[in-house]
């Protein structure tokens, strides 16, 4: 250790024996080495200047108290002897450091005391430390900022004032150790950096320019400890606390630059580890205006605009695509790299992130020569680097995933063992809860099972599952990370038939994927974070069924599927098991999810004020999503409610057939299946295709719901799609349920729930069947069940726990329609459809026309208990959660429906096109307008799975109200069924006409 560090370790030593008031403390056998090696370390009787005298005041003062202290517990002579010895050298400098009696007696016996250190010379020495430390970051030498520390630590020890003066010295001391950290990972002096500058930022005043330097020196500290630990909380505080120095500074502040430069880190770390896109936009605005600012050839330059680079090839907003953003940040920083020569602390960095944004732009381009290029930079990062600190471990895989990215395009296995080798050197300097080491891990495991790809050698393979298994338990590292390690040490294992660990680490995945979808983002944000993972669901169910283990298989389904309907289910719960055991914690979650429910997800804002609203929605939401956490944890604890507001069991979950069968379907590269769910238990149905083949069929079914390439071939293309649908897939599962011919005239008709997962989602289940003119006769789903749809088995029971309207009570009809809406094609047969309806239903309030406005529908929404639409309706399959009713001024989003809260709702006809249709992208997430008006209250919704014909619409809904009218006990899906059929009936062949009408709920 050197003086510094047995200096640090007295004052530590100081502090316990303050904290306890035990005097044992400074008696230890530890305690008296502690200050002998101290004491000697220095040679008192030599003349101390510059650096020397304040690293002599230091430790004198520390020596001096040590020995005071155990005087006075004593009154051992040997320790006042050494007391008074240390003391008079204080004393000459800081005499108000220097206890009473002792002072006395130096003044007594004539002994030399000094006058107490002016503001100004305090703030010189503070200075002098903030030189040293400007000076070591231009130059990359550890030493000066060993000096800096002295200097700031006399400041700070020579005042006997807590004011502004001595705050600032501490603040200088938070950026000097936290520099240190950076350059030799010695998290003692992040800890001594964050502790000195929340004592500092205690005593300045709100309105004290020192503040904007305390924020951020604190905002830095508080990345590098994130960094460190993975708390998300320590991420919240960093963006608060720069946020207020970035926009609380004055344009002509000196420190702006910098305290941009910070924030716009603090900003990305949030992206990159929470996800929010906002923070990506945001960091790219404060680093571009940081660079802006910095004059040219000031010291902070290069860094700043190695910060941009970095911005701009994370950055996902609609600023520029992606080869404009990676061609623009391999520009800034071949163009940064001059100012960066040999030495300069930021070549490393520079050089790292070069190769990492030449990587990423080679997976848009396909450019092999970047890939080279990544490698000569990633080495020459390693080379400029130093052999020990905080980004050694970073530098090492850099260069790893350099050289694999190489390997795998130029079919060089013989890097991937320099790349391992790196990986293994980088796994070695990272501690077991440090949140890179799951990425690191990951790295190391992917490069191992592309080794054992190419040669073949199962210890490879063996060592690529023991990496991956490591990093997904890695409890610091981010959710997201988590579950890719998982999901690779998944695939590993069902390559390798371990069907059982391949579901165990498919589980593992799921439940980190919950995580990663928290609700402290908003729903965008979460979207795009659970479509990372598009095949995670049928994975895991399909190697579930293949371990032999078909409930947890039903369980893993239903809790990958609707992660965000799950999310919007709790609040539409009643939690009366709980509110009778616990009451106010009952209340006190209620108003927690109520609150983030009315959080808005609104699309960013042009003005000042809405991006600051914005931001103070996100610190909210993220504020309420910490206190639903806490509060499930200690819902939790109580008796019998460990379970609460977790993935249900399937015993939970069968009780979705109660009222019939429900089948979900899934297709993975591990097989597919059906999971045929009845009152008995569940059946798995195995289905006699592959995922590539589904893949195909989706592809070109989607193509001819839009015309393509001609009406007359997308027709007989749907009746093909439809005739395969019913070989492959409906008439296994109704053989293996025993409904194997139509049912006759007299017979009871069968119900049925379709569940579909993943691709099964894009297909009409409930129309399969042989539709060729050419058979003798039809066979399809139609002629044998009654289908529904449930968008997942939560949602099925959910519905069908809530009660139904009380007998005798008068309906409440609301009806939406409009023949004409401003910038789209005229509905004409809407006019006759309404026509009907306010003849069968005449005191029903009607919305035409102008009239027809977002918020009057959704106003009249919350007061009826069936609705009917006749108007546009629009989905996009890549952005499901676009979809949307067309009104007269405007969209009635798919999520404001959501939104709504129902309570006497009943009956939905969404007679509009596509409404119950989800997407390609999120089909696991069931995102709907038949899904989002059904979670705002309407148990059963009629909706259609792509565009309709006009002027059949009126036909379907008048039969199906017809039906519904003739029904003792009202029952939609019979009454849809019943009409599709008749309509079927008319005219066989206009299969686009009929078949989209499906019918959602209980």
């Amino acid at each position: 250790m050197n003086i510094q560090d047995l200096a640090f370790a007295m004052e530590e030593r100081l502090d316990a024996y303050q904290t306890s008031g035990d005097p044992a403390v400074l008696r230890e056998a530890d305690a008296e080495k502690l200050a002998h090696q101290l004491f000697y370390a220095i040679d008192w009787f030599e003349p101390f200047t510059g650096t020397a005298a304040a690293r002599a005041f230091n430790v004198a003062v520390l020596l001096a108290a040590f020995h005071f202290h155990r005087f006075q517990d004593d009154g051992s002579r040997e320790d006042v002897t050494r007391a008074v010895f240390l003391y008079q050298l204080v004393c000459q400098t800081a005499p108000d450091q220097v206890p009473g009696v002792v002072l006395d007696s130096f003044r007594e016996h004539g002994d030399e005391v000094g006058e107490t250190l002016s503001e100004s010379t305090l703030a010189g020495y503070t200075a002098q430390g903030i030189n040293l430390l400007k000076e070591a970051e231009t130059t990359g030498v550890q030493r000066l900022l060993d000096d800096a520390v002295e200097w700031c630590l006399y400041a700070a020890r020579a005042n006997p004032r807590q004011d502004v003066v001595w705050a600032e010295s501490l603040v200088t001391l938070g950026n000097v150790l936290t520099r240190r950290y950076e350059y030799t990972g010695d998290e003692k002096d992040l800890d001594r950096a964050l502790t000195v500058t929340v004592r500092a930022a205690e005593v300045i005043p709100e309105d004290d320019p020192c503040r904007l330097k305390a924020c951020s020196g604190f905002g830095h500290i508080a990345i590098r400890m994130f960094r460190r630990t993975g708390e998300l909380h320590m991420l919240d505080l960093a963006v608060n606390a720069l946020r207020e120095a970035a926009y609380g500074a004055p344009d002509d502040h000196e420190h702006r630059a910098a305290f941009l430069t910070n924030l716009g880190t603090a900003l990305s770390e949030r992206y990159r580890h929470v996800g929010v896109v906002d923070a990506a936009e945001e960091a790219l605005d404060v680093r571009t205006e940081a660079v802006r600012i910095t004059p040219p050839g000031h010291p902070d330059l290069p860094s700043r605009l190695v910060n941009l680079a970095g911005a701009l090839a994370t950055h996902t907003g609609h600023a520029s695509a992606e080869d404009d953003r990676h061609d623009a940040a391999v520009t800034l920083l071949r163009q940064t790299l001059p100012l960066v020569p040999d030495g300069h602390p930021d070549r490393p960095g520079c050089l790292y992130l070069l190769a990492g944004v030449l990587r990423a732009r080679f997976t848009h381009s396909g450019d092999a020569r970047d890939l080279a290029d990544a490698v000569d930079a990633s080495r020459s990062a390693l080379r400029a680097g130093a052999a020990s600190g905080y980004r050694r471990s970073d530098l090492l895989r850099g260069l790893a995933e350099s050289l694999s990215a190489y390997a795998r395009h130029c079919a060089e296995p013989r890097l991937l063992t320099e790349a391992a080798m790196m990986l293994k050197k980088a796994v070695r300097q990272l501690a077991d809860d440090d949140p890179d080491r799951a990425e690191t891990l990951t790295a190391l495991g992917f490069v191992l099972r592309d080794r054992f790809t190419a040669e073949g050698r199962t210890a490879d393979r063996k060592r690529a599952l023991a990496a991956l298994r490591e990093a997904s338990a890695v409890p610091t590292a981010p959710a997201q990370a988590r579950a890719l390690a998982a999901v690779g040490a998944a695939d590993i294992a069902a390559g390798a038939q371990d069907f059982t660990g391949a579901t165990a680490f498919y589980a593992l995945a799921l439940e980190q994927l919950e995580l990663t979808a928290w609700r402290g983002l908003e729903r965008p944000d979460r979207e795009r974070l659970i479509a990372n993972f598009p095949s995670l669901v049928a994975d895991a169910t399909a190697c579930a069924v293949r371990a032999g283990q078909e409930q947890r298989a039903v369980e893993l389904a239903e809790q990958g599927r609707g992660i965000l309907l799950a999310q919007a289910l709790e609040t539409r719960t009643d939690h009366q098991v709980l509110r009778a055991q616990a009451p106010e914690l009952t209340d006190r979650l209620s108003q927690v999810l109520d609150e983030l429910e009315r959080l808005s997800d609104s699309p960013p804002g042009r003005t000042a004020g809405d991006t600051a609203q914005r931001r103070q929605a996100h610190e909210r939401r993220s504020a309420l999503a910490r206190q639903r956490e806490e509060l499930l944890t200690e819902i939790r604890a109580l008796p019998g409610h460990d379970r609460f507001l977790r993935p249900p069991s399937f015993a939970t979950l069968l009780a979705a057939a109660t009222r019939g069968p429900v089948v979900l379907l899934t297709a993975s590269t591990y097989g597919c299946c059906a999971l045929v769910l009845t009152k008995a238990g569940v059946q798995v149905v195995p289905l006699d295709l592959d995922v590539r083949e589904l893949a195909g069929q989706a592809v070109v079914f989607l193509h001819a719901l839009n015309g393509e390439p001609s009406p007359l071939e997308a027709h007989m293309t749907v009746v093909a799609t439809l005739a395969w649908l019913w070989k492959a897939v409906a008439e296994p599962v109704l053989d293996a349920l025993g409904y194997s011919r139509p049912v006759g005239p007299s017979s009871r008709w069968p119900r049925l729930w379709w569940c579909p997962t993943g691709l099964f989602t894009l297909f009409p289940l409930h129309a399969a069947g042989n539709h060729s003119p050419a058979q003798d006769g039809t066979d399809a789903v139609l002629d044998r069940v009654i289908s529904s749809y449930t968008p997942t088995l939560r949602v099925l029971l959910h519905t069908g726990q809530r009660p139904g309207p009380p007998a005798g009570e008068p309906t409440r009809g609301l009806i939406v329609s409009l023949p004409s809406t401003p910038g789209l094609p005229d509905l004409p047969a809407a006019e006759d459809e309404t026509r009907a309806l306010q003849r069968r239903y005449p005191h029903a309030r009607l919305l035409t026309g102008s009239d027809a406005t977002t918020s009057a529908v959704a106003g009249a929404l919350t007061e009826c208990s069936w609705a009917h639409f006749a108007c546009h309706g629009s989905q996009d399959i890549a952005h499901p959660s676009h979809g949307a009713l067309l009104l007269h001024d405007g969209p009635l989003m798919l999520w404001d429906i959501a939104a709504l809260r129902l309570p006497h709702a009943e009956l939905a006809f969404l007679s509009a096109c596509e409404t119950s249709r989800g997407g390609v992208v999120l089909a696991d997430e069931a995102i709907t307008l038949a899904a989002a008006v059904q979670l705002a209250g309407f148990r059963h919704v009629v909706g259609t799975l792509w565009s309709i014909n006009d002027a059949q619409a009126p036909a379907v809904a008048n039969r199906v109200y017809d039906n519904l009218s003739r029904q003792n006990t009202r029952d939609p899906a019979a009454a849809v069924h019943g009409a599709v059929r008749a309509v079927r009936a008319e005219c066989p062949q206009a299969i686009l006409n009929w078949s989209p009408y499906v019918h959602v709920g209980p």
